[in-house]
């Protein structure tokens, strides 16, 4: 993934949000807190993912550091270039500096022979076997002061130089020592690595979770559940495209509640708000699966109806509207009647989708006109 292109994604998500939550006519007070209080929590838990990173990303170099050091202290066990003393009475190799310096000077200048100490067939055959060393979960190694557990060895670095340490052939050699720190480093360092990684992937999960609520908190309306205007256009210019490539219709209708002001002067807010929602369970009542419904405005609603001719749009529009008149909302024991216009418009191939919503907007103004409680003209290009 990368990273540059997603953190420029959720900056403007997040630019997109704060710019929503200062417009007047956005999310209610109450939603605009909620909203408000979910973007600080992003952006400290996004400050933290980066602290995060940042951390694992020095682990990660870290650790490389430390197997590059392993393959070269491994490297150098395995080649011991130079030459081996070995005593001739008691047998043991020699490892003070001062006879190792006096043979290979005496060599040098006296002969053009190189002396190494290879591996027989025997000892070669019981290497091999022990650089494939696995051991049981929980032992400890006979040459680590750590406690090896089933994780770790599912790590091919650490099996196999457990088996390199393990093996009595390098008993003796200057280099076991620095082999033997390196590789607890090295598991000490994956452990740490591992930890790191689970702390960076529970981050990531949060954050996920946190970007797909913004998405759809961008996308719908709270009070009513349903699209929000700003998605409405995306799905208009969609549905345009499809008209356009593929044939078919697309029809909207435009409603509002007639005196809603009157509402809310009359009951409050709250008994406004509950009158939306009820005319949105209305709605859904009559909607087919394939109609898209939005919160357009205050009171405004828009409908898309696709493959509708002008008979389905009426009939749609005109059931709506006694659905809405003949049912009232029960609102703390009384009920409060209201009715709605409509105004209607199909898409015309060829114009654009200002024109269509010039065309629906100005049908809604002719009902209000003729009285309300009614579905306007069909207006023409």
């Amino acid at each position: 993934m990368n990273s540059t292109r997603t953190n420029e994604r959720d900056s403007d998500l997040v630019a997109s949000i704060k710019c929503r939550l200062a417009d007047p006519d956005g999310p209610t007070a109450y939603r605009r807190e909620e909203v408000a209080a979910l973007l600080d929590a992003y952006e400290a838990l996004a400050k933290r993912f980066d602290r995060v990173v940042k951390i694992s990303d020095g682990y990660q170099y870290e650790l490389k550091v430390t197997t590059d050091e392993l393959q070269t202290a491994l490297t150098s066990v395995k080649i011991l270039k130079g030459f081996i003393s070995i005593c001739s009475s008691c047998k043991k190799v020699r490892t003070d500096d001062g006879y190792w310096r006096h043979l290979e000077l005496y060599l040098s200048d006296n002969s053009e022979a190189t002396l190494t100490h290879g591996l027989c067939p025997d000892c070669n055959s019981n290497y091999l076997q022990l650089s494939s060393f696995t051991d049981d979960p929980g032992v400890i190694s006979p040459c680590l002061s750590l406690n090896l557990q089933d994780i770790d060895l599912e790590n091919p670095v650490i099996s196999h130089y457990i088996g390199i340490v393990n093996n009595n052939h390098f008993d003796d050699t200057p280099l076991r020592g620095d082999l033997l720190r390196l590789l607890e480093k090295y598991i000490l360092l994956e452990r740490r690595q591992r930890r790191i990684a689970k702390i960076s992937d529970n981050y990531q999960l949060e954050v996920t979770e946190i970007k797909e609520k913004f998405e759809r908190e961008a996308r719908i309306d709270h009070l009513t559940g349903l699209a929000n205007r700003r998605n409405m256009f995306r799905v208009l210019e969609t549905e345009i495209t499809r008209v356009t490539s593929d044939g078919g219709s697309l029809s909207l209708v435009l409603f509002d509640f007639d005196s809603f002001k009157t509402i809310n002067d009359t009951y409050g807010h709250e008994a406004g708000n509950q009158m939306l929602q009820h005319g949105v369970r209305m709605l859904q009542d009559i909607m087919r699966q394939e109609d898209t419904c939005a919160r357009w405005g205050d009171d405004e609603f828009m409908i898309i109806l696709p493959d509708s001719n002008e008979e389905r749009i009426f009939l749609t529009a005109e059931k709506l509207r006694l659905i809405i008149e003949l049912n009232p909302l029960l609102y703390k024991g009384k009920k409060i009647k209201t009715t709605i216009s409509l105004g209607v418009a199909v898409y015309k191939h060829g114009e654009s989708l200002n024109n269509i919503l010039y065309r629906v907007d100005s049908s809604i103004n002719d009902a209000k006109k003729q009285g309300k409680n009614r579905v306007g003209p069909l207006l023409m290009v």
